[in-house]
């Protein structure tokens, strides 16, 4: 598969915020941890977020984010997001040895 039409395939993924959700936490996949993400921001377990990822079945549905959940994944990566960037900033101003 080329690039043009892998880029085409994660458009059109995206357009829906389950497919957007999906490719996200899989751009962040080997930048994050899913356990802690579970554990810090929602109280649960790393199964319970992959369930949600990847729509496996739970008591024969699929299990999906509710709305509140998808805010709250939201908020928890650019808490993420705004941590690095504090740690980056930390780095930077702090002088050489």
């Amino acid at each position: 598969m080329g690039t043009a039409e892998m880029n085409k395939q994660r458009e059109e993924l995206a357009r829906e915020k389950s497919g957007a959700i999906w490719l996200a936490m899989m751009d962040a996949g080997d930048l994050v941890n899913f356990s802690a993400i579970a554990r810090e921001y929602f109280g649960r377990s790393s199964n319970w977020l992959l369930q949600r990822l990847h729509g496996y079945d739970v008591n024969g549905k699929p299990a999906r984010f509710k709305p509140k959940e998808t805010t709250r994944l939201v908020e928890a990566l650019r808490d993420i997001a705004s941590r690095l960037t504090a740690a980056a900033d930390r780095i930077d101003r702090a002088q050489d040895d």
